[in-house]
This record gives structure tokens, sequence and C-alpha cells, in this order.
């Protein structure tokens, strides 16, 4: 798959489920639990929008800048770098996570934005600006209105109704971080993405590790049947310190989160994000 021809969710470059886009059957059918150390099965209990253990107050906010290496037989290639800005506001009285992911690889820069609700974590606005089409959606429950416009040709609108409220694909880890993440935690929930539609997620927390000094969930991440991650995720602040994404062939996708400093080269400009008009709550 072309580094340009999507996203891939800024994290995961690699290929989505394949879904029909615009789905509105019900996500599934997935894993029904997670193996465990045991090599038993533990039931993973799915998650929606305004399950109530779910804390958004766990997300901080913050810019952290992270590396995206990837590792063939060993020898190490630094792809792409990407800067991860949230920050909290108020809308309509209700607390919103503004979100802006910048994506660079070489000169080829791309953009997400979104919005999401603090209280619940439904998505509410989703923006994606890259170099061959541009997607705007919003969100109100379970439909999707929005438009896809291709370079240079015209805008196709979007407007579907799923079976279920979903998360946003694009901000899955928002979504894990605000989780208990008790050792042994695992959940399932369903995501919206543009490319592949309605489907399901699963998290299951495995251990904890130490990385560069900091404690850290340590969380397998399952994006389909056979595709998975390992992602670590600070105790203390919750932030995503590594995700180790394996892709076959002795080869594997490593994003680790850079120290503190002006390590990552400026973005080749983009179209200005839209004001988002206040929203009511979900």
């Amino acid at each position: 798959m072309q580094f340009a021809s999507r996203l891939v969710r800024l994290v995961l470059f690699v290929a989505a489920p394949a879904t029909v886009s615009g789905q509105q059957s019900p996500p599934g059918p997935a894993t029904p639990g997670v193996a465990t150390a045991g090599g038993q099965e533990r039931p993973a209990r799915m998650v929606m929008p305004g399950d109530t253990s779910l804390r958004g107050e766990r997300i901080r906010g913050g810019t952290n800048s992270y590396t995206l290496t990837m590792i063939r037989n060993g020898a190490p290639q630094q792809l792409a770098t990407l800067v991860d800005a949230a920050r909290w506001d108020t809308v309509a009285k209700v607390p919103m996570l503004h979100r802006v992911q910048t994506l660079q690889r070489g000169a080829s820069g791309l953009v997400d934005s979104s919005m999401t609700n603090g209280r619940t974590l439904a998505p509410r606005m989703h923006r994606s600006y890259q170099s061959s089409r541009k997607i705007l959606l919003e969100y109100n429950g379970r439909r999707v209105k929005g438009s896809f416009t291709p370079t240079d040709l015209p805008g196709i609108a979007v407007d579907t109704t799923l079976s279920v409220t979903p998360f946003d694909s694009g901000n899955w880890d928002l979504l894990v971080r605000a989780m208990p993440l008790d050792s042994g935690y695992a959940a399932r929930f369903p995501v919206y993405d543009f490319d592949a539609g309605l489907h399901l997620y699963i998290v299951h927390v495995t251990g904890s590790d130490t990385l560069s000094g900091e404690p850290a969930h340590v969380v397998r991440f399952t994006l389909a049947q056979g595709r998975e991650a390992t992602v670590w995720i600070s105790k203390a602040s919750r932030t995503i310190l590594q995700i180790e994404t394996p892709l076959g062939d002795e080869s594997k996708l490593l994003q680790r989160l850079q120290p503190p400093g002006p390590r990552v080269p400026s973005v080749p400009p983009v179209p200005p994000v839209p004001p988002v008009p206040p929203v009511p709550p979900t």
C-alpha cells in the first residue's frame, strides 16, 4: 500500500480490515475473547460511547513528537515523524478534546484534526487533509455526514446511518488511554473509518513494563484476525510511549516517543482547518 494513499490512522500505517465503506451491518463477527498467558480465553467486554468505565480526564493535553521507524532484518530505517497535539476546550458547556496529528515523510505532509466529547469519548468531527484527497466528517450518534474530495475532482457527499454509535478509528488510542487498564483488562469497541466502514477493535492489557525508565501498561491491540500491535502506555501520564507493529517477513514498524525538544522538522503548509460550530452533547 502506498504511504500517501491514506493516513492509516497516523500510528499504524498497515492496511485496515477490508470491509465496505459506510456499511450499516453490525460490527463483527469478531474474536469473542482474548487469549491469556495461560492459554485460556477471557471475554472482552463491549465498550460503547458513554461507558461508565471511560474517564476522559485521564487524557492530558499537550504536544508529543514521535519517530516512525521500519525495522527489517534488524536494520532500522526512519520513515516519518508524527506530531500529536491535543488541547481541552468547552463547547456548549461540554468538555471537548481538540486534536491535530501531523505526519511527515520527506516532502509529504498529512494532517488529521478531530474533536471528541470528553465525557463520552464519542466523536464529533474529523478532518483529514492529504495530498490526494480531503475528508470532512461530522458525527451525531449513529449518523455520519460530510464529504470526500479527491484532488482536482468534485466532492462526494457522505451521509450514512450506522447500526451502532461508533468511536472514531483515528482516535482509538484516546479511547484506550481513557480505559481502566487494570492487569488483564480486555475490551472491544466499534469504530468507524471512511475507508473500512464499521468494524471492531480489541485491546487486552497483557502486563507491565518499564520503557526509558517509565512504568508502562503493555496493551495488545487487535485490528483484525492475525493483525495486532503492542502498545506501551505510561502509567503516570497515559501518554503513548511506543507502538510496535509486526509486518511479516522479519519486519516491524516502531513508533516511539521522542524526548522533549525541537527534533521534528517543520511540515509543509496544509489547508487550514475550518471552524467547528457548537454541537449539542452526545
